[in-house]
């Protein structure tokens, strides 16, 4: 009994770290923001054209918060963002709220919003 008790406890202290958190800032790609994230107002100019340019869809997607840190997206959320640059009518200032487990400087996306 005491093993099983070891164990929920555990399971409920990862499953609380583990929670979902939103991230808001500019969705952008990693070749562009690696080269380009630190300049002023760089978030705002970035386009759908460039976010679906060959380079910039291979380098892996992320979000540009306001204090220019990038969180990237994990292997599957570029799939998910891939898909909703391509549904996407806005064409700059893509600004999103961005919502999925956070582990450090990564992301599992569960969800994209434009705001």
């Amino acid at each position: 009994m005491k093993k099983f008790v070891l164990v929920l406890f555990a399971a409920m202290a990862i499953s609380a770290f583990a929670a979902d958190s939103t991230v808001t800032g500019y969705l952008v790609d990693l070749a562009c923001a690696s080269e380009e994230g630190g300049e002023a107002g760089f978030g705002a100019k970035h386009t759908k054209g460039c976010l679906q340019m060959p380079e910039c869809v291979n380098s892996g997607y992320g979000v540009l918060t306001d204090d220019k840190k990038i969180i990237k997206f994990d292997k599957a959320s570029n799939a998910k963002a891939k898909q909703f640059i391509a549904d996407l009518k806005k064409t700059k200032e893509i600004k999103v709220n961005v919502t999925g487990t956070v582990t450090g400087d990564n992301i599992a996306v569960s969800k994209i919003e434009l705001l």
